[in-house]
């Protein structure tokens, strides 16, 4: 640093401990120190002449403040890494406003998702899929497309800090020298490590070298978001522990036993893609088709072309069920449960070596042996099943470090990335046992609640920020590489390994480099090292498929009891939007409509139709579930597809950290989840409270009432249309310039994981309004996925309907209703067929929002925008204006990156190739859903998908002929129109 520098780094002490006249004896200080006087000198000589005035105390004073603060973040002290400063000479590959891109990896449960990171200026603005993966294949989900706000979140951990006061890192390092060494004498005893889920080969091979140096280390792994028994299940059957996967193109039906493929999770972006193109291959009349069981509603079950509710107890028996079907003992009865599982049996043993029979993660031990053992009766494995080895490490369980920690076996424990005292199950106690370890070590992107009770809290760095690796669900390892400084200071966790156990401590670069050079030809490397961080990935690393032999049937594991007459099964789940509260931080995802639900900001708990009617319950009303001495307290929310006397409860959310985006809403489930079964919790009762909450939802009503908004294609159908494709009209033909813009959206390949509307949030700006506003219909997503319910079937207390989810951007129609409301012509055609908006001729009349059919404009009644924390604020993207209060929004097509081939057309008097303009959504979407391009180019995806026989227009007996059209749903002969209510 040069003596400047040190001078900014005394100065951001001064300003985070809010001192106000050392704060300006500081800067007087630094305005008189020669490398400033000779930095003003040599950059600004014009600004030089004027500190020769009579002001001239005063304006070096301001002047050495306006350059403080701009370089506090690059000047602060990093711990031995190179210095950032601001350039003045623009750096090779930096072209102002031009983006740079970087192949990187986003992390969720540990697990990677290949991603690319879209920067400017030195500043990640955008995540988009990596084509070049072979997992994601370009797709994207909720949580990778948001983690790029979380890179910029300002309530992140921002110092080192001791016994909760402020520290660093030279501190950190001084005071645990000396008790590691010590304990690296002692053989380590006494030391644990947790972690969250691991899969990144580098980290894991320190954490081995850490073992060899301290051979009494135990390390640790603690997942809040895994529920189930699915690897336990593997080691049953097969003698070893594996991952199932599945061949969906070599199948003709799949039997989801409360299977969760499609929904979020680190499987879902490479699965739901399998699942989408074999069903997209598979023949009209053999169409590749879903059964599935569920006890609470999921993405895989709304999307299932048959469907049972039943309770959990139940469920767990239906393996066994399914084989006696199969085997000629089909089921008698004409209750919903009987008659799925004589189709569902039936398409089995008509799909022999062509089926999957697949089971939830959140689905016990037994549960999954028993498929395992099904599907090997079917003649599936090697055929549409197989295994192979897990993405994430084994390690030892939480319950055994709390075990040691009570025991008094435990006087170090360092913990990287999990929470443990916010999320460990209600039996328990660790923050208990954390008391009776004397040296805690707590390494987090937040100063959580952990972090309150360690003697020392790291500030982690976020992925985005560091060197690193991962693997993806198949095995395919990802590269990590900072696409910026550390924002904060942070530090990667492999770094922090090497500070506690290396007398020189490397960097993230270093350690990475290290493990793969390892048993590589050093002159070789670099070529390799160079294509690897290209494409993000190391090639040939995804785990071949395992040889599996089935062991001899055990005694058969006992299902789940059923609940006590009277009282109510509990089942937990991750949030569909801030799984286990890792995520609790984010606005975005905060603000996202939950999948089914279509709530915000909190979590509820659903309960069925026929529960609440038997309650006396609606939506909203407050109500204390129990289960022993543990109580808590959480609004009700009527859930179609719940089974009966069953309950859940989603994690994440009733958390009281002061000043923390979260602190305040929802309910806390964890202390109701038990560590043996940490999914379902039978014995719970429910009382109901006598008051209400308002829940803030995006979507009020759920029932087609008749409509056919959502439509269904059978075999034999013709086109899904019903309305002339031209009606006439009083307009004029618009003229073009020979491009005309359009989008379709197939209803079928759409899993509604809402990848869509964030990547949307991100491209455009667009706002986050908070609960308030969302409640009183105020919500500003340009993008909404309604969620329709239709063909509803009560019998036998169940209450089971079809569930169909529709993307709604703005519609773009050619004879747009809006440009015919609005007084001042600020929305208007252009010669593309773009239904545009002038920001700053808009007077806010909301004519147009109410001439729009679609309803898909939304008003700035506030101003959402100017308050936002100025780290939040770097986010933004500078291709895409910042909307004042007292406008209209709506989606553009994201036509910031039309205007962008545009310009490359002109310069090079070559078309647009079909492909080169993606839209925000249609690039995030994992199944590839959506398609864009060019009407009038005849060989492009989006003409073909125009033509298709299942292509129909939204509304389209309005005349308004939009550029947006959808793809009818795909259904077999037996499925009834959606809009045949029951």
């Amino acid at each position: 640093m040069t003596p400047a520098s040190h001078d900014l780094v005394a100065l951001r002490a001064h300003v985070d401990g809010g001192s106000g006249p050392a704060l300006w004896r500081s800067l007087d200080a630094l305005a008189e120190t020669p490398a400033f006087r000779s930095f003003l000198d040599a950059e600004f000589p014009a600004a030089a002449r004027l500190a020769a005035g009579p002001d001239r105390r005063q304006f070096l004073r301001l002047m050495a403040a306006s350059f403080a603060m701009a370089g506090l973040a690059a000047c602060s002290d990093t711990g031995g890494r190179s210095q950032e400063v601001a350039y003045v000479r623009d750096p090779e590959r930096i072209v102002p406003g031009a983006p740079l891109v970087y192949a990187s990896a986003t992390l969720l449960d540990g697990i990677a998702n290949g991603v690319t990171v879209l920067t400017r200026n030195g500043r990640p603005l955008k995540i988009e899929g990596n084509d070049r993966h072979p997992w994601s294949r370009g797709g994207t989900d909720i949580f990778g497309q948001a983690s790029i706000l979380d890179l910029y979140d300002p309530l992140r951990s921002q110092a080192v800090l001791y016994l909760s006061r402020p520290s660093s890192w030279e501190a950190f390092r001084g005071a645990v020298t000396g008790p590691f060494a010590a304990i690296k004498a002692d053989g380590g005893n006494g030391l644990r490590l947790l972690t969250g889920p691991l899969s990144s080969p580098s980290l894991l091979a320190q954490v081995a070298a850490l073992k060899t140096d301290f051979p009494a280390l135990h390390w640790h792994s603690f997942d809040p978001a895994s529920g189930g028994g699915a690897l336990d299940g593997a080691k049953a059957a097969f003698g070893t522990a594996l991952q199932a996967r599945w061949r969906f193109d070599k199948a003709r039906v799949v039997v989801a036993i409360d299977g969760d493929f499609l929904d979020p999770g680190p499987h879902q972006v490479g699965t739901s893609r399998d699942w989408a193109d074999a069903r997209k291959a598979s023949a009209s009349g053999d169409l590749l088709t879903l059964h599935a069981a569920t006890s609470t509603p999921t993405l895989t079950s709304a999307k299932a072309d048959d469907h049972v509710t039943l309770r959990p107890a139940e469920l767990a028996g239906l393996p066994g069920r399914l084989q006696a079907a199969i085997g000629g003992d089909s089921p008698k009865g004409d209750d919903p449960v009987s008659l799925w599982l004589a189709r569902a049996a039936a398409a089995l043993a008509g799909a022999r070596g062509a089926g999957i029979v697949l089971a939830g993660t959140d689905q016990p031990a037994a549960v999954h042996e028993a498929v395992h053992r099904l599907n090997d009766a079917l003649g599936n494995l090697g055929q549409t099943v197989f295994f192979a080895q897990p993405a994430v490490a084994e390690a030892e369980s939480l319950g055994a470090l709390v075990e040691a920690m009570q025991a008094g076996a435990v006087s170090t424990l360092v913990v990287l990335g999990a929470n443990p005292v916010y999320a460990a199950p209600g039996d328990i106690d660790f923050k208990g046992a954390l008391a009776k370890v004397s040296l805690k070590i707590h390494a987090g992107l937040h100063a959580d609640e952990t972090a309150a009770y360690a003697n020392w809290h790291l500030p982690l760095a976020h992925p985005l920020e560091s060197w690193g690796d991962a693997r993806a669900w198949d095995g395919t390892v990802s590269l990590m590489q900072p696409t910026i400084a550390p924002l904060y200071g942070g530090r990667s966790a492999a770094e922090i390994l090497s500070i506690l156990s290396e007398a020189e401590p490397r960097d993230g670069l270093a350690l990475l480099r290290a493990h793969w050079l390892e048993g590589r030809d050093p002159a070789r490397f670099e070529p390799f090292w160079k294509q690897a961080l290209i494409d993000g990935i190391v090639p040939d690393t995804a785990f071949p498929a395992e040889t599996v032999a089935m062991r001899p049937a055990g005694p058969s594991a006992s299902a789940p009891p059923p609940a006590a007459a009277g009282t109510l099964d509990l089942l937990f789940r991750p949030d569909p939007t801030v799984r286990d509260g890792a995520f609790a931080s984010n606005a975005w995802l905060q603000e996202l409509p939950k999948p089914l639900t279509k709530t915000v900001w909190e979590n509820v708990i659903a309960i069925s139709p026929a529960l609440a009617q038997g309650e006396d319950l609606s939506s909203g009303d407050m109500v204390a579930i129990g289960v022993g001495d543990v109580t808590l307290e959480g609004p009700v929310w009527i859930t179609p597809g719940q089974a009966p006397d069953t309950l859940t409860l989603t994690l994440g959310y009733g958390r009281v950290l002061p000043d923390m985006l979260f602190s305040g809403y929802g309910y806390d489930a964890y202390p109701l989840r038990l560590a043996a079964s940490p999914s379902l919790r039978p014995g719970a009762s429910l009382r109901k409270l006598g008051r209400r909450v308002r829940i803030a939802t995006t979507q009020d009503h759920g029932t087609l009432e008749g409509h056919d908004f959502i439509r269904l294609q059978r075999p034999g159908d013709g086109s899904a249309e019903t309305v002339p494709r031209e009606l006439p009209s009083f307009y004029p033909a618009k003229g073009g310039d020979g491009r005309a813009w359009g989008m379709v959206i197939d209803e079928d390949a759409c899993i509604g994981c809402n990848a869509c509307v964030v990547a949307c949030q991100a491209e455009n700006n667009i706002p986050v309004v908070g609960k308030t506003e969302v409640a009183l219909g105020r919500e500003m997503h340009w993008l909404r996925i309604d969620r329709y319910y239709s063909g509803l079937k009560t019998g036998a207390g169940l209450d089971d309907p079809d569930t169909h989810f529709q993307p709604v951007p703005c519609m773009h129609c050619e004879e747009a209703p809006c440009e015919v409301g609005c007084p001042v012509e600020a929305t208007l055609h252009d010669q593309e067929g773009l239904n545009l908006m002038v920001y700053n001729r808009c007077v806010g009349t909301r004519a147009c929002s109410s001439y729009c059919p679609y309803k898909v404009r939304h008003f700035n009644y506030l101003d959402y925008t100017s308050a936002a924390a100025p780290s939040v604020q770097q986010q933004r993207n500078p291709e895409v204006t910042v909307r004042p209060k007292g406008v209209m929004e709506k989606c553009t097509y994201c036509v910031q990156r039309i205007v962008e081939a545009r310009i490359d057309s002109d310069k090079s008097g070559q078309p647009i190739p079909d492909g080169t303009v993606k839209t925000a959504c249609q690039g995030a979407c994992p199944t590839r859903a959506i398609t864009f391009g060019d009407l009038n180019d005849q060989a492009s995806a989006v003409r073909a998908a125009h033509g298709d026989a299942r292509n129909y227009a939204l509304l389209g007996e309005l005349g308004l002929k939009p550029r947006t059209t959808y793809l009818a749903e795909r259904a077999p002969a037996r499925a009834e129109p959606p809009g045949k209510e029951g």
